[in-house]
């Protein structure tokens, strides 16, 4: 089958979508992938042997940003991606994200083909959105989501929140997991970064924000000894952070670094002694995650501390990898990490346990197979 795999990103780094488009190679199907342009990137280009078609929007580079702006540029890149692909031999249409949705479903209206809806979140419950773009990407999805091949989420709650709004089956749960990586222990982080053999490192990998409370994690270090924190990841917040920590009593043991290239990450965060995480419930779309990046850890065999949320606690708790606390609270954070890194005989019991249940429960080898029957049952539909 051809496949026309559509985001609105500049797909430079997506690696869901990068999982997604290898697992259907390896099924035997093409793949092309319609994503944005800028003008750091080409507006073609082969990777994996699957294509990206990068989409121009003109008036990306004319009008200032703003939300009746976004939806003028959002307008651009439905049409021109809709007249560039449209007369394109596809099978089957994927939308990843409601923002693409419309260009799918379209499509597949217009050619008489199948269009998946592909959601990594609860769209219309991200904060990004006022009341009136709310309703706007409520109307939309309760129209489409209806009538598309098969709709997938991310994990269980979502899928429950997503179907019960909609009055829907429940869609095909495809969890962010990693690739069957099992790491060993490395030592990236105290090379590169002087750290003494006493002091454990403690690790925070992802998005650099308020809402995913690394003021919390930074806050926390006043109440551990022995330790450092290393912050890793992108976000105009770093700026603030790197700021505020030059008066922290523990400033020499905190450290704010950019992204690694996701080829080397895992080298990375299997140099730590532990992973951690303090999202913040500021949306359902928070409440109910399954931050790809517990799976990151949990396959270098790292326990963890995350926030007491649902999916967050279904994994950690009931596989004694960690422990789950108050979001809110840096005491707790400091009290759970501590209680890990000084217990060794629970630590190598979490440690294990970690890599075990990535072997067997939670990996890519796993979460595609659901992705490929989905594709199979588009074949025997419509052969």
């Amino acid at each position: 089958m051809n496949i026309c795999m559509f985001l609105m990103t500049e797909f430079t780094h997506d690696a869901r979508v990068t999982k997604e488009a290898r697992s259907l190679l390896n099924s035997g199907h093409n793949i092309t992938v319609i994503a944005l342009n800028d003008k750091q990137q080409l507006s073609f280009e082969k990777r994996e042997d699957f294509v990206i078609r990068r989409i121009k929007v003109t008036l990306r580079y004319i009008l200032p940003k703003g939300s009746i702006f976004f939806f003028i540029k959002y307008i651009e890149f439905v049409l021109k991606s809709i007249i560039k692909v449209y007369k394109m031999p596809f099978h089957a249409y994927h939308a990843h994200d409601l923002e693409t949705l419309p260009i799918a479903y379209i499509l597949a209206k217009i050619n008489r083909k199948p269009c998946l809806y592909d959601s990594h979140e609860l769209y219309i419950d991200c904060t990004k959105h006022n009341r009136i773009q709310r309703w706007v990407w409520y109307q939309l999805e309760k129209y489409m989501a209806p009538r598309t091949f098969a709709n997938i989420q991310e994990n269980d709650s979502r899928g429950k929140v997503f179907s019960e709004r909609y009055k829907l089956a429940p869609p095909t749960i495809i969890r962010n997991c990693q690739y069957l990586n099992i790491k060993k222990k490395a030592n990236r982080f105290r090379d590169e970064l002087s750290i003494s053999p006493t002091d454990s490192i403690i690790l925070y990998q992802g998005m650099v924000t308020q809402s995913r409370g690394v003021d919390v994690l930074i806050e926390a270090m006043n109440f551990i000894e022995n330790a450092v924190l290393i912050i890793m990841g992108q976000g105009v917040y770093k700026e603030k952070i790197r700021k505020d920590i030059k008066t922290h009593t523990k400033k020499d043991k905190i450290f704010i670094l950019d992204p690694v290239p996701w080829e080397v990450l895992s080298d990375y965060t299997a140099s730590a002694d532990i992973g951690v995480s303090a999202l913040q419930n500021t949306t359902i779309q928070h409440y109910y995650a399954l931050s790809n990046k517990l799976f990151e850890y949990l396959s270098a065999g790292l326990p963890v501390v995350f926030s007491n949320f649902p999916e967050m606690r279904k994994v950690i708790v009931n596989n004694n990898v960690g422990l789950v606390v108050d979001e809110t609270d840096p005491k707790a954070f400091a009290d759970a990490i501590t209680k890990i890194l000084k217990d060794k005989g629970l630590y190598k019991e979490m440690s294990q346990n970690a890599r075990l249940i990535i072997k067997e429960k939670y990996n890519w080898d796993i979460e595609a197979k659901k992705l490929v029957n989905i594709y199979k049952k588009i074949e025997q539909a419509t052969s």
